[in-house]
């Protein structure tokens, strides 16, 4: 389907629901004609299994809306978001923007332009731990509805379960990546959780609900 088409079919959607922006409606468009490709996903589910899908809508914070809209600039609407376990734990990242705040979570990136969602889940481990990895399982495939004062920006975060092959435990990109430790599961369900339901940042309370779904669905496939 076209842009033009595509733009037609939103604009009949939103007439019977409710108004949306051009603003809101571009986003959509953009979407569906830049971001993930549907032949790869479908080769990478046939690879590492079907995920759970979930969808989550959040507030988010002027400064937030503003990184997601920086990647939606650059026709990117998602992320590749895995948990490497490592020494009894999980591998946890912690960015600048949030530094000394306690929080680690899973390490994240996305696809550049042209390059395959495997690809870029080896680079992007690589960069922000200085590990190698590899896929094991695909186990979530989330959308999420970030709400900025303006707009909706659709995004979608695919979830995989890897395993640590090489490499050390020391971010080769340290602009990106402030800190990083092995946390326990116990951790990231416990303490780290609260701190991010509490930080009245809609970023953290979409995490807080990624790692608990993604305990929930390992435990499930027995992992």
């Amino acid at each position: 389907m076209d842009a033009l088409n595509l733009w037609r079919e939103h604009v009949k959607v939103c007439r019977g629901t409710q108004p949306f922006s051009l603003l809101q409606i571009a986003y959509l468009v953009a979407r569906q004609l830049n971001d993930l490709d549907p032949a790869e996903l479908e080769s990478i589910v046939n690879e590492y299994g079907t995920p759970i899908r979930f969808h989550f809508r959040a507030d988010f914070a002027e400064f937030e809306c503003e990184l997601v809209k920086r990647s939606a600039s650059k026709n990117r609407y998602h992320d590749i978001t895995c948990f490497i376990p490592y020494n009894g734990g999980y591998v946890g990242i912690q960015k600048p923007g949030y530094a000394g705040s306690g929080i680690f979570r899973a390490p994240s990136g996305g696809a550049n332009s042209g390059e395959s969602l495997r690809n870029a889940a080896v680079r992007e481990m690589y960069e922000e731990t200085g590990l190698e990895i590899h896929l094991i399982r695909f186990v979530l495939d989330l959308t999420l509805d970030v709400v900025c004062s303006d707009v909706v920006i659709p995004w979608r975060s695919l979830v995989f379960l890897v395993e640590a092959t090489g490499g050390e435990m020391k971010p080769i990109d340290t602009h990106e990546i402030f800190d990083i430790r092995v946390v326990t599961r116990e951790e990231m369900l416990g303490e780290i959780t609260r701190l991010m339901e509490e930080s009245g940042w809609g970023g953290f309370k979409y995490r807080a609900f990624l790692t608990k779904a993604f305990f929930e669905r390992i435990d499930e496939l027995g992992l």
